[in-house]
Parts: C-alpha cells; structure tokens; sequence
C-alpha cells in the first residue's frame, strides 16, 4: 500500500506544479519557454523545472469531428485546419474534454444528470486532441513513447484520466508520455445501418487510430522514436488497446510496436438488431428521422441525447450496472470480427505484449 500511496501522491503532487504553472502562462507566449515546429504549425508550451517536463497540451491531431463530421472518419490536422501561418500557437493549456456520459445505474443519484463526475476543464465536440509530456533533459534524441489510450467506459475521461508526470519524472529524461482523447458515447459509438451508410460506426476507435498515425508523423519533433511507440490504457483503455491490436484484421503494418493491455474491459458487442435499436432510439428522442439531422443539432442537444439513450436504455439504478451501451462493435470495417474470435485465429499485430487483470 505504502507504494501505491507515495506514486499516487507524486503523480498528484506533479500534476498540481504543473497545472498551476500552465494557468499562469494561458494566453501568453513566453520567452525561454519550450518550442516544437511540427512543420504544419508551431506550439509552444510550458516547462516544469521541478518535475523535470515540458509540457505541450491540447495539440490538435484531427479536425474538428463536428456538423457534417459527426459520424465520420477523423480528418488529420494537417490537412485539414486553420492556423495561421508564422503564428506560434500556445499549448499550455488543459484542453476541454470530449462530451462524458454516463449510465444511470452508476449515479449516485439516478434523477440528476450532474450526479457523476465532469472534467473540471469543460467539454467540446472539437476534442481531438492530445497531450504530450517529453523530459526537460532528454537522455537521448530518439526516446521511447508511450501512448496512453484512457478508459471510462466509451463513455468517460480524457487526456488528464491517467497523468503521467510521475512516469515522465522517474524515467530520469528517457520516456515521452502522450495522453490522447476520442469521441465518447453517441458522439463516437453510435451504430446502426444508416451510421454504417453515411458515415463510420467505432468513429472513436477510428479517433486513436488517427491520434496513433498522428504521433509516427510528428513525435520526432518532441525527441520520440516512432520505431519505439507503446500503447498502454486500462478498462476500456485496455480493451481500445486489444481493439487496435486486430484493427482492420491486422493486415498493414501498425502505429506502434508494443502494447499494454490492462485489465481490458471487452463490453457486449451490439449486434445489428441491438445497433438498430440504438439509433431508433436516438432518433426518437430528438426528434430526428435521419442521420442528416442528428448531424444537424446543437452541440449540447447531442450531449444531452447521449445521456438520455443511455437513461432510457437503462431505466432504473439497477438496470444495466457495468454495461456503458456505447462502445465498438464488429462494422466489418476497421473491427472485422468479435475480438475473440480474431485472437483466437491470429489475425491480430504480432507485437509484445503484457496483459493484466485486477479486481
């Protein structure tokens, strides 16, 4: 216990000198501050001399999935952005989370919508971002990275679910950390024939795909090796790692070459019928005939749409308890079959790989 308690505090400790440094410097771009020129664009962020980081948050590695993007493949921020050229841009700031949701049989109190825990940062459809976390005084200039995809039930977190300071800290200038985000609840997994037609189902598991591809473009400009890129989450972080790990059947090569599955939390995988479901019940309750017009409505409509397939899915505290309802299912796509079965006849990248399980 004694362990767990001191890295606990360290990770709290130096997210806390961290975040109080960052707040200081929004809005301003500092002398002497830590710069990255990723060729596309310039950002500046911040360093934390105590713990030994500099720290670039908030950096855009998809267009904005919103409008006429919802439900569609993520658009990589290169191509597709509008940043000023010459404009150095500041990435000190903590970004605004994806959207959160939540079953009702995990409120504490199942009639208030708020009664589960919000990012203290906001919420923005335009959330496909990451973190990245890179020693003041690299070891080398070719570092390993580690890809931290969080877990929250395909329906929660964000890049600040699993800091990573105290990792970044204690690897004495030899590890890059990257904390990335991706559309939760019906913003990244809703299903369904007419999504499958017009659009992507898993949109968020496509979203990690991209943040992955982001990082083998760009993360030589931080000191990272893209030849040496883990991906590591717990939950639905574990399972979004065992997810990318069959990824299109595995067949090309991947953004990464080792994985840490922990605790991988595989929920149900909707099948058709329960997929129909889903979206006939998203339409229902906004109103809606179409997938045109659920990409039509306001942005906090179809926050508050996420939350209430979910309620009306599990009506009472006891329905439902540990099933989130959004998450990936099989769209022939980029999840060809049940994980299971992939595993089970190897079409899976054939990378190391540790897996845990804890209770």
């Amino acid at each position: 216990m004694g362990f767990y308690t001191r890295a606990y505090g360290a990770v709290a400790l130096l997210a806390t000198l961290a975040n109080g440094q960052a707040n200081q410097a929004v809005g301003n771009i500092t002398s002497g501050a830590p710069m990255v020129d990723l060729g596309y664009v310039k950002y500046q962020g911040i360093a934390n001399t105590t713990a030994g980081i500099n720290y670039f948050r908030g950096i855009q590695y998809a267009a904005s999935p919103s409008g006429a993007l919802r439900w569609q493949k993520p658009r990589p921020i290169e191509a597709s952005n509008n940043f000023s050229a010459g404009k150095v841009y500041n990435a000190a700031q903590i970004a605004p989370a994806c959207y959160n949701s939540q079953p009702k049989s995990t409120y504490t109190d199942p009639t208030n919508i708020n009664a589960f825990p919000h990012t203290a940062y906001g919420e923005s459809e335009d959330c496909l971002i990451l973190d990245v976390l890179a020693p003041c005084h690299p070891m080398s200039t070719s570092l390993p990275v580690v890809v931290q995809i969080h877990g929250g039930g395909y329906t929660q977190g964000n890049a600040q679910s699993y800091p990573g300071d105290a990792l970044v800290n204690a690897s004495n200038g030899g590890i890059i950390y990257v904390s990335m985000q991706y559309r939760l609840g019906i913003f990244g997994f809703l299903g369904g024939a007419e999504i499958a037609d017009n659009g992507v189902r898993n949109a968020g598991l496509l979203d990690q795909r991209s943040a992955l591809d982001w990082v083998q473009r760009n993360i030589r400009a931080f000191g990272g090796d893209p030849a040496k890129v883990t991906i590591w989450g717990g939950s639905a972080g574990g399972g979004s790692v065992t997810a990318q790990l069959i990824a299109g059947g595995a067949y090309d090569e991947p953004p990464f070459s080792a994985a840490i599955a922990e605790y991988p939390w595989w929920q149900q995988f909707l099948n058709q019928s329960e997929q129909e479901m889903q979206f006939n019940t998203a339409l229902k309750l906004s109103n809606c005939s179409s997938v045109t017009c659920l990409r039509s409505i306001d942005t906090l409509a179809l926050a508050a749409l996420s939350q209430g397939v979910e309620n009306s899915t599990y009506p009472t505290a006891g329905d439902g308890y540990g099933v989130y309802y959004f998450g990936p299912v099989v769209d022939g796509k980029f999840i060809k079959e049940l994980p299971s079965i992939a595993f089970s006849k190897g079409h899976f990248y054939d990378v190391p790989l540790l897996v845990d399980h804890d209770a």
